[in-house]
């Protein structure tokens, strides 16, 4: 079984998921840019490629595409279908009549302008077959003319199954750890995202500045070009106990998930929300807004809130910040029956099932 799979970047979580794919099938896959402007450059340090791989560059831009393309495959997957790269690929396969699948993460259905409506439409109706993660998606696809039988679902996640744990941290545990790193504090929520507008840590700021959170504290991992803007906001408002400890890696941010006890997501937009797979992954109660996929496929709705809330958001704060360990692991004990198969070793047979089925069906037109 030979397929392409054309992608954006190489994301650590996805070259593991290819990685593990390649053993069970003769894998491609092309990357459009070797990183994105948006994430540091820590991030990608790890990476180990073993599959067949290329990544579009200046110089060879067109060479390098068309010379992947025009390999024979069963099957070519498309993860990024509005982007040059991937419209070049969709007009080369309709020339050639060849049937193609779109794959997405996620997606809100909400435009405005009927030029960006008609071009989702255009790119996403084009395809054939659909690879979705969960029912979200599958609604979004939906409504840009991806037709429900032809539309298959995955488990999608950044995690392996070792990295799932198999109950909630115990308390003594997680004291253990905040002495380690210096967070003494009786009740920890922490978060793990970009300093951006788009992750909503103005809103989330806004929503605690009025409370006193004595022995409370909020711990805040990434990095960005609001870091400045909210660490000003927070001193001129004297908010108490908010820690931005900038950009940790895989093996840090853990240990943050293992010594907090609850997480908390103000996304204004995401298309699904890794981290929130990582906290439950922890044995972490989440506390998310309603504008991520991952949030409103996992998350109980009364956890969820919209981002403008902002009322909502500091009542959730403050019941989570009232309840006992023993609710708290309670919760995460839940949490983790949810996201119990959310790993990549799912996700590879996940797609192995997929391709083998959409095969099938190609080879018996």
């Amino acid at each position: 079984m030979k397929v392409l799979y054309m992608t954006n970047i190489p994301a650590p979580y996805r070259v593991d998921f290819f990685n593990k794919l390649a053993k069970k099938c003769d894998l491609t896959v092309l990357f459009e840019s070797k990183n994105s402007s948006e994430r540091n450059e820590e991030w990608y340090k790890d990476n180990k490629y073993n599959f067949n791989y290329k990544i579009l560059t200046r110089k060879k831009y067109l060479k390098t595409l068309m010379g992947v393309l025009k390999e024979k495959y069963d099957l070519v997957v498309i993860g990024c279908y509005a982007t040059l790269p991937a419209a070049i690929a969709r007009f080369y396969l309709k020339y050639k009549k060849i049937e193609y699948a779109i794959s997405a993460d996620g997606g809100f259905a909400e435009d405005k302008i009927f030029l960006t409506k008609w071009l989702k439409t255009f790119f996403i109706s084009s395809a054939t077959y659909w690879l979705s993660t969960g029912e979200g998606t599958s609604k979004y696809l939906m409504s840009y003319g991806a037709k429900k039988e032809n539309i298959y679902t995955f488990h999608f996640t950044s995690l392996n199954k070792e990295d799932i744990v198999t109950e909630p941290i115990p308390y003594l545990e997680k004291q253990k750890i905040r002495k380690k790193l210096n967070f003494d504090y009786d009740k920890i929520f922490v978060s793990v995202g970009q300093l951006v507008y788009r992750k909503g840590y103005d809103l989330f700021l806004d929503a605690i500045k009025e409370n006193k959170w004595n022995n409370t504290a909020f711990i805040i991992a990434g990095v960005g070009e609001k870091m400045e803007e909210y660490q000003k906001y927070v001193e001129e408002n004297h908010i108490q106990n908010v820690f931005f400890v900038g950009f940790k890696d895989k093996k840090e941010v853990l240990e943050l998930y293992k010594m907090s006890d609850i997480f908390f997501f103000p996304t204004r937009y995401d298309i699904w929300g890794l981290v929130v797979n990582e906290a439950m992954a922890c044995g972490l109660p989440v506390i998310s807004t309603n504008k991520a996929l991952a949030s409103l496929e996992l998350i109980s709705d009364e956890y969820l809130y919209s981002p403008n809330d902002r009322e909502k958001l500091a009542k959730l704060l403050t019941e989570f910040n009232n309840k006992e360990a023993a609710s708290l692991y309670e919760i995460g004990k839940q949490n983790l029956e949810t996201i119990k198969n959310y790993h990549i070793e799912q996700m590879v047979e996940d797609h192995l099932s997929i391709f083998k089925t959409i095969i099938k069906k190609i080879n018996k037109k």
